[in-house]
């Protein structure tokens, strides 16, 4: 073959290193100065994978409910996270893409749970109004005379 293809090789290691040394710091210099550009860009910013639920808890008479429990659950009851609504009845929380059951309680109102959905990079907001509880109603049994009780005691041995 030829001769002269070790003699360039040979000429190019002979070179001085600075030589090589500047090509290389010169080519990393630019791959540095891309990588920023597209960084401030967003070029190369990564889809967001998760989104906001934001819960807002009020009475029927639509008043915040503050220190409302809000439990965020999955499909299948996995607790996900337990919130405390704030002063405004309003909870915020970033979770995985996804389907959700949010339970929330109070201790002066009937718990409701709701089912909300949640898409990357975009704000789910639910209102939930809760109810008082039904009250019981109470039946007051009157025996109509004291013998019913005598008797009880009388079967008993007293």
């Amino acid at each position: 073959m030829t001769r002269s293809s070790p003699s360039r090789i040979g000429a190019i290691l002979r070179q001085p290193m600075t030589k090589l040394q500047t090509v290389v710091g010169f080519g990393a210099g630019l791959v540095t100065i891309a990588g920023t550009i597209t960084s401030l860009a967003g070029l190369g910013a990564a889809v967001p994978s998760k989104g906001e639920v934001v819960a807002v808890v009020q009475d029927r008479a639509r008043k915040p409910l503050a220190a409302a429990t809000v439990e965020i659950l999955t499909p299948q009851d996995a607790l996900v996270t337990t919130l405390t609504a704030e002063q405004d009845g309003r909870v915020v929380h970033r979770v995985k893409e996804g389907r959700y059951r949010l339970r929330v309680t109070h201790p002066q109102f009937a718990p409701e749970t709701r089912q909300v959905e949640v898409h990357a990079g975009e704000r789910s907001e639910i209102r939930v109004l809760l109810a008082r509880p039904a009250t019981p109603s109470v039946k007051t049994v009157i025996a109509q005379s004291p013998g019913s009780v005598r008797r009880f005691f009388r079967e008993l041995g007293f």
